[in-house]
């Protein structure tokens, strides 16, 4: 049997040792206490999703949303090394 691979994720979930503040789009600032990463590779786009976990509710960051340096070192520790196969 062959097939071809049309996306690659990876997908990981953190709890914070310490909440984290983080400003959505319409300007309130609340404490995240985990984030969920997604990293997806298709044929059409290398992404990054992610979602933050407050004590009440989750959100998803928008892709135009300013990200915290915070957040962004995780975004970078966490990222695999390279899709697990060649896409085409």
């Amino acid at each position: 049997m062959t097939g071809t691979v049309t996306q690659v994720h990876h997908r990981i979930s953190l709890d914070l040792d310490t909440p984290q503040p983080f400003t959505d789009m319409v300007g309130r600032t609340r404490k995240v206490h985990a984030v969920r990463i997604e990293y997806g590779l298709s044929a059409i786009a290398d992404r990054v999703d992610v979602v933050v976990e407050y004590a009440d509710s989750a959100a998803l960051v928008p892709p135009v949303a300013d990200i915290p340096n915070w957040m962004q070192a995780l975004i970078d520790e966490h990222r695999p090394n390279g899709p697990v196969c060649t896409l085409r």
